[in-house]
C-alpha cells in the first residue's frame, strides 16, 4: 500500500513560479501545492514547490506514469526497483521538470528535475513487501 508520494520542485530566481507549478500539475491538483521561500548558498532566493498525494491520487499517479512514461524509462525503473527504494521504504525517482511543463513525463537524472519519493507501507515494515507492491505498481 503506498502511505503518501511526495513531489517536490525547485524554482531558481530565473525561472517562472506558474510554470514549475504546471509541471507539477500533471499530478497534484494546483490547490494541492505548497511552497516555500529559502536561500540558496550564495544568499540567491530559491522557492521550493511541494505536493503531497495519498489514497486516490497516488493511483492516478501511477496510472499516469504507467501512460506516459516511455518504454525504455518504465523498464529502467522496474530494474531499479531495488537500487531505488531506501531502508525506509521509500522508493525514489526524478522527473524531467521541463518536460513535464510540455505535459510530457520522462525520467531524468538532472537535478533540475521533480523529485518523487513513493511512501511504502508495509504491516509489519518489510523490505521485501515493498519490492513486491512496487514491482506491482510498475
Amino acid at each position: 500500500m503506498i502511505r503518501r508520494i511526495s513531489l517536490r520542485a525547485f524554482v531558481a530566481a530565473t525561472e517562472d513560479e506558474e510554470r514549475v507549478k504546471e509541471a507539477l500539475g500533471i499530478f497534484a491538483p494546483r490547490n494541492g501545492i505548497s511552497s516555500i521561500k529559502v536561500r540558496g548558498h550564495f544568499g540567491n532566493e530559491i522557492e521550493i514547490l511541494e505536493a503531497n498525494l495519498h489514497k486516490k491520487e497516488s493511483r492516478e499517479f501511477f496510472r499516469i506514469l504507467k501512460q506516459q512514461l516511455p518504454t525504455s524509462d518504465l523498464a529502467k525503473l522496474q530494474r531499479e526497483i531495488e537500487a531505488r527504494l531506501d531502508d525506509a521504504n521509500q522508493f525514489h525517482f526524478r522527473l524531467d521538470k521541463q518536460a513535464a511543463y510540455r505535459r510530457r513525463v520522462c525520467l531524468t537524472e538532472s537535478k533540475d528535475a521533480i523529485d518523487v519519493s513513493v511512501a511504502v507501507e508495509t504491516y509489519p515494515a518489510r523490505r521485501e513487501e515493498a519490492l513486491r507492491i512496487m514491482g506491482d505498481l510498475l
